[in-house]
């Protein structure tokens, strides 16, 4: 019998070593494909982790050249077959190693003694199911139907208004796919992985259930992993990376709130989980089911689409005299006109989850458009222009302050909601309420306190800080950016002795900060719960009747060109905390905008009209989903390095781009211009079609590598990232 040979990926992140090199199998060893494999390497023939992509009786290598494995540390398949043909397909979609895909989708616990994972095992307890005893609603019945009805690959987005059920049809059609012996996974955004859904689920399904999460330590997420691949459980609940469970069954994937951002990795591999899922749906024969209140834009238009037929969308035809033609990448002089050169442009949307999406599974919508209760809150839009005026320069609106009063006096709950991203800080009148912008992208200025200047984050134009409105020439310009301790002050101040909680990053640190804060809330230790995003969704809570949007126009003017999109979302999401069982609910929006949109439509709930507002603005401008961004992000210890080495790749692609296929954004700073003593500024490209758009930037960025050795820099590539940084 001849030699056989294993095609081993190198457990190295050196760019160079992307790449499969061939290992002879020595005899009676049972190597699998999907297996780990330790093999030597290098001249040192130092011993080093590698993955068995393939099998092989054949190799380009002289037989005596070639080295052996030297064992195998596990007896089981770390890759199953359609993981590791995710892990190529990522490798390729999102322009990175394989080593760093297969590193995503395998557990990351360390090795123990000989290489071998550690056999630990979590601790579980005999949960019991319980039967649903839920009667649905004749919408919910027919959702669940449809899903159930699907004996292939297909992909839903069930769209829902908040308390409609979602949960209740992903319990049924979960309950479905579990009894035909399939496996189930259901992804939530992390910050909308309360106890109060793990407990729903493993109510109804008991010990079938595995739950991860960031805040476990390696072990126990590998528990976890090791009793979805032996198939000890066959329901597993997670954030994104829950998408990689080793299940050999599945047979449906759920996304819960798919609009959240938090579905995009923001680490290489940068992949966005929705697209991850519907690709495994192809390779599994899976059904996805991706559920929101307020679907993102681009899921929302290719449902609608695919549902009565696609745009016709012809691609552009190459030209061999450019540089790019024999990779796919061309350059030609017609491009779509934007909204600042004149004319619609005439662009078709590049595709809902991207361009370059899995294509096979078209997006069925399903729709439940009342509440279960049949009611719906009251939203109140408070114009903060008006209290100013009054002479009430405080924190809460005569209005909101009066309503916060009558609800602690009748024993209820409220939820005070502060409507902001991360260090966010934008300069607004409070006279007149006009935000600082930048004319030529439509988005807002950015302040920077060093320097005091205000900087548009997509061309980098900007403006220092003026001492009045260019508006109404008032000198009450203000910039924003409170924080939810100043929130609680202000409560404590207004109301003595009442009880309150915090929800938000440094409250809810360690394993049960986010179960401790709820479960105290939920017992009535205190009668108001102030949070950011992390109060915004998914919780129930019979006793809240009142919602407080201290600011909505904090997320509205992000700087993002999704800032209006983000803000709907949001506001539409914490309002339907309020008025969920036996009460009746009342909202209110604060905000110096009040015709803005973004709130006029949320305080309606008109997720059709704002879509159709929005996606008129999207065309209208050319930003996603009728084209495509790259961003190149450079960071690095020196500030004028890192600048001058990006004014370097600027000057490359402008060279590249002579017919102006795509478009260059200037240099700026990213949002966040400085983190761990690392500088980071930022380029923006844009194009409609996705492929020649990352063939273009990579060809750039190589050739700045042969001009430059970008010393103690990195270079961080993200094409239509999720939040723009």
């Amino acid at each position: 019998m001849g030699l056989r040979f294993a095609a081993v990926c190198i457990d190295n992140l050196h760019g160079e070593l992307d790449r499969l090199f061939h290992y002879i199998i020595p005899a009676g060893v049972d190597a699998q494909v999907g297996m780990r494999c330790v093999v030597p390497f290098g001249r040192g023939n130092k011993p080093i982790t590698g993955y068995i992509i393939a099998l092989t009786d054949e190799t380009d290598t002289p037989p005596d050249k070639v080295k052996e494995i030297i064992s195998l540390p596990d007896d089981f398949c770390v890759l199953t077959p359609d993981t590791l043909a995710l892990a190529q397909w990522m490798r390729d979609k999102y322009y990175t190693t394989l080593i760093i895909c297969i590193r995503c989708i395998t557990p990351a616990a360390k090795a123990g003694a000989g290489g071998a994972f550690p056999g630990t095992r979590a601790k579980r307890k005999a949960l019991e199911a319980v039967p649903s005893t839920v009667v649905l609603t004749p919408a919910q019945q027919q959702a669940v139907e449809a899903i159930c009805a699907s004996k292939s690959a297909s992909a839903f987005l069930l769209h829902g208004v908040t308390g409609s059920g979602k949960t209740e049809v992903y319990l049924h059609a979960i309950a479905h796919a579990l009894a035909r012996g399939k496996q189930a996974i259901v992804l939530v955004p992390e910050i909308g992985l309360t106890p109060q859904m793990v407990h729903i689920f493993t109510q109804r399904f008991g010990a079938a259930v595995g739950v991860t999460h960031s805040r476990l330590t390696p072990g126990e997420r590998f528990a976890i992993w090791k009793q979805a691949h032996a198939g000890e459980i066959s329901l597993i609940i997670g954030p994104r990376s829950a998408i990689f469970a080793p299940f050999s069954a599945l047979g449906l994937i759920i996304i819960d709130e798919e609009h959240e951002h938090t579905y995009h990795s923001e680490t290489a591999p940068k992949y966005d989980a929705r697209e991850v899922a519907i690709r495994r749906a192809e390779l599994t024969g899976a059904v996805v089911v991706l559920g929101s209140a307020t679907p993102s834009v681009e899921s929302y238009l290719r449902s609608k689409e695919e549902n009565r037929g696609a745009l016709p969308h012809t691609p552009r035809g190459a030209d061999p005299s450019t540089p790019f033609a024999s990779r796919g990448l061309t350059d030609t002089s017609v491009r779509p006109r934007t909204a600042r050169e004149g004319g619609q442009g005439g662009l078709s949307p590049c595709g809902g989850l991207g361009a370059d999406a899995p294509k096979v599974l078209t997006f069925n919508l399903l729709t439940l458009p009342q509440r279960v209760n049949l009611t719906f809150p009251e939203v109140h839009v408070v114009d903060m222009r008006r209290e100013v005026a009054r002479g009430n320069l405080g924190m809460f609106s005569e209005a909101f302050e009066r309503a916060l009063g009558e609800t602690i006096s009748n024993g209820r709950q409220a939820i005070l909601f502060l409507n902001r991203r991360g260090y966010a800080s934008y300069v607004s009148c409070r006279w007149c309420g006009e935000v600082l912008s930048c004319d030529r992208c439509r988005v807002n200025f950015t302040y920077h306190a060093s320097g005091g200047a205000l900087l548009c984050h997509y061309c980098g134009s900007g403006m220092k800080l003026p001492e009045k409105c260019p508006g109404c020439e008032s000198v009450h310009l203000r910039r924003f950016g409170v924080g939810t301790q100043q929130v609680e002050s202000e409560v404590l101040r207004v109301f003595p002795g009442v009880g309150t909680l915090r929800m938000d990053f440094d409250t809810t640190k360690g394993k049960e900060g986010h179960a401790e804060v709820l479960a105290a809330f939920r017992r009535g230790a205190a009668q108001v719960l102030i949070g950011t995003q992390m109060v915004a969704k998914g919780l129930d809570f019979p006793q809240v009747v009142l919602v407080g949007v201290i600011a909505a126009d904090m997320s509205l003017f992000s700087g993002d060109f999704r800032a209006a999109e983000h803000t709907f979302q949001l506001l539409t999401q914490v309002a339907g905390r309020a008025g969920r069982a036996d009460y009746a609910g009342r909202v209110f929006f604060q905000t110096y905008n009040p015709k803005h949109y973004a709130l006029e439509f949320a305080q309606g709930g008109r997720y059709e009209d704002f879509f159709a507002h929005e996606i008129k603005i999207r065309q209208e401008m050319a930003y996603p989903p009728f084209t495509h961004f790259f961003s190149v992000m450079l960071s690095g210890p020196n500030e004028k390095a890192v600048i001058a080495a990006l004014y370097k790749l600027q000057a490359i692609m402008a060279y590249c781009n002579k017919k102006g296929r795509f478009e260059l954004l200037g240099v700026s700073p990213a949002f966040v211009s400085k983190v761990n003593a690392q500088y980071r500024w930022k380029i923006l490209i844009k194009c409609e079609e996705e492929e020649p758009l990352k063939q273009f930037v990579l060809y750039c960025t190589k050739k700045l590598r042969e001009n430059d050795p970008l010393t103690g820099m990195t270079v961080h590539l993200s094409l239509n990232p999720a939040m723009m940084e």
